[in-house]
């Protein structure tokens, strides 16, 4: 019996050093749920907001630069009188660190129309300083899509020039996460 006791403490022992050296039982993975919000806005070829235009939606989660299994959302929306139209998706990023080396998950998203195509991201990191330790990240992205043969000016929400954002490195005072323009 006195055995028993001594054999059963020292496995006590050692299964608690290896829980709490990280070996067993520990999850090296931090997960974050993403709310990955886009905005699409779409301008005709004379640089007016479109009502009524079909934009069309995919996303997919992205480990390191691979596709995630079966994660690919695709929609299809219709823009409202002001030219817009959002999409809103939710995907759970981990950073899994149990490689040794943290691997960070990301989303990839693309809006479409006859004419042009962008594209907007959503990383890890980006998630992480967002949520403050919360686990939570709501994230709102704005993508513009110009009909071909529109020269994009400065244009905003009330159609007027704003400035430019103060990481901004060009000139344009136009700012959105990503618009498309095809020159005639």
């Amino acid at each position: 019996m006195k055995k028993n006791i001594i054999i059963c403490l020292i496995f006590l022992i050692f299964s608690f050093s290896m829980l709490s050296s990280g070996c067993i039982g520990t999850n090296k993975e931090e997960k974050i749920h993403v709310t990955a919000i886009i905005e699409v806005l779409v301008l005709d070829e004379n640089g007016k907001p479109m009502d009524g235009e079909k934009v069309h939606f995919m996303s997919v989660k992205y480990i390191g630069i691979s596709p995630y299994g079966d994660s690919k959302t695709q929609l299809d929306d219709w823009t409202d009188p002001s030219g817009k139209v959002e999409f809103t998706v939710g995907y759970d990023l981990i950073k899994d660190e149990s490689r040794g080396y943290p691997v960070p998950e990301s989303i990839g998203t693309v809006a479409s129309i006859d004419g042009a195509t962008d594209s907007v991201g959503f990383n890890y990191q980006e998630a992480e300083s967002q949520a403050g330790g919360t686990g939570m990240a709501v994230i709102t992205k704005k993508i513009v899509l110009v009909k071909p043969g529109y020269n994009m000016p400065n244009y905003d929400d009330q159609n007027h020039y704003p400035s430019s954002p103060a990481n901004s490195s060009t000139a344009d005072p136009y700012y959105a996460d990503s618009y498309y323009n095809l020159a005639p």
